[in-house]
């Protein structure tokens, strides 16, 4: 896999998508990956209930994948006030369903079995996001000829922070609920 993705072929196409489209694939695909990740971190915390799960990742796939779509298009507008290409509106096409599927990505281990062990232990959601994250992070040094470890520290950073404080919250939230119905 990791010899695909290095392939000089992929980082050409990679390269020679339009911009706008590169950005929305690249957005959604970090956006996607880091916010999935803190959601399912917290979440996973304070409920047995597979369906609480997949009702949340399926909202945040559309809300915040339309949120950032949008805010996208608004910032790419606002940016360039003379522009009137479709680039904004690409950006925020690809973004938003780049960030759909990555985000729908993290309810692969409930097609097989509705236990959330893999996502109480976080042993899915770290693996799937640093898997993830790890591809972006090389296709994006490659197609720079920079360091992969210019992106994938930042990103290992980010997420560590971002699992940490909502699986802090979460468990907060469960003990308080649970000290509550006592």
């Amino acid at each position: 896999m990791i010899e695909m993705v290095a392939n000089n072929k992929i980082t050409k196409a990679i390269r020679d998508m339009p911009a706008s489209v590169r950005q929305g694939v690249f957005f959604g695909l970090n956006a996607g990956v880091i916010t999935t990740t803190g959601v399912l971190a917290g979440i996973a915390q304070t409920t047995t209930n597979p369906l609480l799960i997949i009702v949340s990742v399926v909202s945040l796939a559309i809300s915040d994948g339309a949120s950032e779509a949008f805010s996208l298009f608004i910032s790419k507008k606002a940016e360039k006030t003379t522009d009137k290409t479709e680039e904004p509106f690409n950006a925020s096409i690809t973004l938003l369903l780049t960030k759909a599927i990555i985000v729908l990505s993290f309810l692969i281990p409930l097609l097989f079995t509705k236990s959330l062990k893999y996502f109480k232990n976080l042993v899915w959601p770290i693996g799937w996001s640093f898997f993830l994250l790890f591809i972006l992070d090389l296709m994006l040094s490659k197609m720079r000829n920079e360091q992969l470890t210019d992106y994938l520290i930042p990103h290992i950073i980010v997420v560590g922070l971002v699992l940490a404080s909502t699986k802090i919250f979460g468990s907060f939230i469960d003990k308080l609920q649970k000290t509550k119905t006592k």
